[in-house]
């Protein structure tokens, strides 16, 4: 009985998260209290120029991203995505995002269906840098997006 009850429950956390992502780029509706944290100015300034120095000259010095960023290179490999609220940045969480500016292109698992010749940043930046520089991404963003984005991180 015990069993069942688990399996169900399990279930349903399934079928709930599941539900959550639409693929479509409108961000779903969050309540007040889910807002995100307001950016702190000095961070966002500091994120702005190791952006600048490290990430500008493949995402864009307006984070906007490669041409063309959706198609991939012929040899099938990724192009820089924009950070701007055009692109997909939002729709990870932080823990995904600060992954990838650690790791680079070496996160991807085979079954992508693809490469990305992003360099890994975890030895480069340090944790206080890759906060900064996402904040600093965050803050251009309108406040539905912060909030969908925020959501993804909450969850």
């Amino acid at each position: 009985m015990i069993r069942r009850f688990n399996i169900l429950i399990c279930a349903a956390l399934l079928l709930l998260t599941g539900c959550g992502t639409s693929g479509n780029a409108t961000p779903p509706s969050v309540g007040p209290a889910e807002s995100p944290p307001t950016p702190d100015p000095h961070l966002v300034e500091q994120g702005e120029s190791i952006y600048a120095q490290h990430c500008a000259e493949c995402h864009g010095a307006n984070l906007e991203g490669e041409a063309d960023w959706k198609l991939q290179n012929p040899d099938g490999s990724f192009r820089a995505p924009p950070h701007d609220a055009s692109g997909h940045t939002w729709h990870h969480s932080d823990a995904q995002l600060i992954d990838a500016v650690r790791l680079g292109g070496a996160r991807l698992s085979p079954d992508v269906g693809g490469t990305s010749p992003m360099p890994a940043y975890g030895g480069t930046l340090t944790d206080d840098d890759i906060a900064a520089v996402l904040d600093y991404i965050k803050s251009t963003w309108p406040e539905d997006i912060r909030r969908a984005q925020w959501e993804r991180t909450t969850q």
